[in-house]
């Protein structure tokens, strides 16, 4: 959608203009430090997922039905220290 929305500039097919074009450009600006130095900012990816993630309705609808954001629901699991592949 991001790429999409900048790609034939239609930022009005987008839910919050604002929210999706910022998003784009902290995107973009992650991809161009990968291309300049070859290393992944985890920090700043992770600080991006969960802004898409904890946005407000349906900001990032597209994200947030995504198989992606599957894998940060609540599965149940509980790391218990009987348990015998324990870790803290």
């Amino acid at each position: 959608m991001l790429r999409t929305a900048n790609a034939l500039n239609k930022w009005d097919m987008t839910l919050d203009t604002a929210q999706y074009k910022r998003m784009y450009q902290r995107i973009s600006a992650i991809e161009f430090s990968i291309l300049r130095i070859g290393e992944y900012p985890i920090p700043s990816i992770i600080d991006i997922v969960n802004s898409i993630r904890l946005a407000k309705g349906n900001v990032f609808a597209e994200w947030k039905q995504s198989d992606t954001a599957k894998l940060f629901e609540d599965h149940g699991y509980k790391n218990k220290k009987q348990a015998g592949g324990y870790f803290f």
